[in-house]
């Protein structure tokens, strides 16, 4: 797909649908693809986005001949701003592989899906899986008090304290760290999950060999963005200042990164949400720097209402918890029944 004003290497995130002309003469969806793709130079100096779609799409359906990508749209893979879009571009005629037939139906496999995984090359001396504790958005060592407590076991810890990262960039960072690991299953706390989710849709990492109940379990995230993420006031009284602004956890940011995000990635999250103690004869709150600008209920952070991630596993909201240390009740990631819990069920 030619795109303007793009460099050879330049990664992407590009979408289309494919749809073809059936046996009744009428055009039909076949499938949806997409994903991060680096920018090509092809004949003629032009620069192109390669998209794959696995032909056994083509197969399940009868359309056989106007092949189309329609919908088409190019973002940036940082910002997700739209660097390009197209509403329809013709494709020549398809012709399948011998071992398939068209309209022959079959099971839709995670291959089809996410494309053919990696072979993962073993080293007798590596580490087995393990669970890898993942914190947030220009954080400290949030889960330091949990380990040091004892409620979770063979896991390894990511830091990369006190930084402002695009989902992008963090989801990158975990996969480069967990490189060495045969496999491992993630436990996060704010924008933590929101990366985690990134990366198991858009890159392989050992999440793709881990084995076990729950694959990426969050708390705290605010999947659908949260008010203060613009807010560098309400931004420094919670994280310090220098951290400044973040797009991705902004309302606007987050509904264009999830608009991306598929439900075979997202049915892989389990997700947890809190808020504070609320009696009836006082005001409460857990920051009352940001309480002004949060719907109830909420964490200090997050939103009930905006850490919601539809097509997820959403284990339920307990109150009396804040997303961090500092606030009026105590830090989320603190909780020995539910960290116990995440332990127990983690894929490693």
């Amino acid at each position: 797909m030619p795109v303007r004003n793009l460099k050879a290497g330049q990664k992407v995130l590009a979408h289309a649908e494919v749809w073809g002309r059936g046996a009744d003469g009428n055009q039909k969806a076949i499938a949806w693809i997409g994903g991060m793709t680096l920018a090509e130079k092809s004949f003629g100096r032009q620069i192109v986005l390669p998209i794959t779609l696995d032909a056994r799409w083509l197969a399940r359906s009868d359309a056989e001949s106007n092949y189309e990508l329609r919908n088409i749209r190019a973002q940036d893979s940082d910002s997700f701003a739209m660097l390009g879009t197209r509403e329809i571009v013709s494709l020549p005629n398809i012709e399948l592989p011998e071992n398939l037939q068209r309209n022959s139906g079959g099971e839709i496999t995670e291959e089809m899906r996410t494309g053919v995984r990696p072979v993962k090359e073993i080293e007798t001396d590596a580490p087995g899986g393990k669970l890898m504790l993942v914190h947030g958005y220009c954080s400290g060592d949030v889960w330091a008090t949990a380990r040091n407590a004892g409620h979770f076991s063979n896991y390894v810890t990511f830091l990369d304290l006190g930084q402002n990262r695009s989902h992008d960039q963090f989801a990158q960072l975990i996969r480069d760290f967990g490189a060495s690991l045969p496999s491992f299953g993630i436990v996060a706390h704010s924008q933590g999950g929101a990366a985690s989710l990134h990366l198991y849709t858009y890159y392989w990492s050992g999440l793709d060999y881990a084995t076990g109940t729950r694959l990426i379990q969050s708390v705290g995230t605010p999947y659908q963005g949260t008010a203060i993420a613009g807010n560098l006031a309400a931004l420094g009284s919670v994280f310090g200042a220098g951290c400044g602004s973040n797009n991705d956890l902004t309302y606007s940011g987050a509904a264009a990164w999830m608009a991306n995000i598929p439900t075979w990635a997202r049915a892989k999250v389990f997700y947890h949400t809190t808020s504070f103690t609320d009696l009836w004869y006082r005001y409460d709150y857990c920051s009352l720097a940001t309480d002004l600008f949060l719907g109830d209920p909420e964490d200090g952070v997050v939103e009930k209402a905006y850490a919601q991630l539809p097509g997820a596993n959403n284990l339920g909201h307990k109150t009396g918890w804040c997303h961090t240390s500092g606030m009026r009740d105590p830090a989320q990631t603190t909780d020995s029944s539910r960290n116990t819990n995440m332990n127990v069920y983690a894929a490693r």
